[in-house]
């Protein structure tokens, strides 16, 4: 009688065993994740599974105060012993601020429990890099373009009135580095002998925020203004003559890889019972 007891326990526990292995999941879910070093907090949620692709959304906050740039296409995943590479875009993270990317790779993974993802190619840009010298540059117009570093100048809209002067420069970064552009820290020298600093662009897409160039080629533009100022016809900006100041408005740095970190997706039995059958 012992051994049929034993028997019939055995087999309940096979066919249990059996069931669980043979669930099959719509949507396969997998649990957060969150890493935290010196330099970024990571955290990771919605992560799933179908029968089309594995996807999670990967958050990076920055501690520094200097930029982060991902670049996907140097993680990779590991799944049941292949590695694969994402395709997303790069990513800037600001200085002390945070920013999204939702990773996927195509294929049928509803039956993956567990894989990990290794978060690399991730770069440090520092902030405090000095400006590269550049040529003061006059307005009214003088000439209408200018090299300065790795970096290539076009002059495009002017407009200079007495209420106010904008400047407006297209710019082709042409180093293997990577450059980063500070509008707000260039000046222009007036009559009255002082160096007065641009201003914050206006309207609803306006930015005066720095510009990361990343890449060899990268085109960008921004504009230069200035407000009307006091002192009468002497500082009347649409009839003296004004000196652009570039000061530290160029930067060019090197990239500062940081330690790889390896993300351990593990399977969310209770998120997946209820959401994905």
């Amino acid at each position: 009688m012992k051994k049929l007891i034993l028997a019939v326990m055995a087999i309940a526990t096979l066919n249990t065993a059996n069931a669980q292995k043979e669930t099959k999941y719509a949507k396969l879910y997998y649990k957060d994740i969150k890493i935290e070093t010196n330099e970024v907090t990571i955290t990771v949620d919605n992560a799933v599974s179908t029968e089309g692709e594995t996807k999670f959304k990967l958050k990076i906050t920055n501690k520094t105060s200097d930029f982060l740039i991902l670049k996907p296409e140097e993680c990779k995943f590991m799944i049941d012993g292949k590695e694969m590479k994402p395709a997303e875009k790069w990513k800037i993270i600001e200085p002390n601020g945070d920013n999204f990317v939702i990773i996927n790779i195509k294929g049928s993974y509803n039956s993956v429990k567990s894989y990990s993802f290794l978060l690399d190619g991730l770069y440090k840009l520092s902030a405090d890099a000095k400006g590269i010298p550049t040529p003061d540059f006059r307005l009214p117009v003088t000439k209408n373009d200018f090299k300065t570093g790795n970096y290539s100048v076009a002059v495009g809209k002017v407009y200079k009135e007495s209420d106010a002067t904008n400047l407006k420069l297209n710019v082709v970064y042409n180093g293997d580095k990577m450059g980063i552009l500070y509008p707000l820290k260039a000046g222009v020298v007036m009559p009255d002998g002082n160096e007065y600093a641009s201003v914050k662009s206006t309207g609803l897409l306006a930015s005066s925020a720095p510009i990361v160039m990343m890449k060899k080629g990268q085109k960008e533009d921004f504009t230069l203004n200035w407000n009307r100022m006091e002192g009468g016809k002497a500082m009347d900006m649409q009839k003296v003559e004004m000196i652009v100041k570039f000061n530290d408005l160029f930067t060019e740095v090197t990239p500062e890889k940081l330690k790889a970190e390896t993300l351990n997706f593990e399977f969310d039995q209770a998120t997946s019972d209820a959401k994905g059958k």
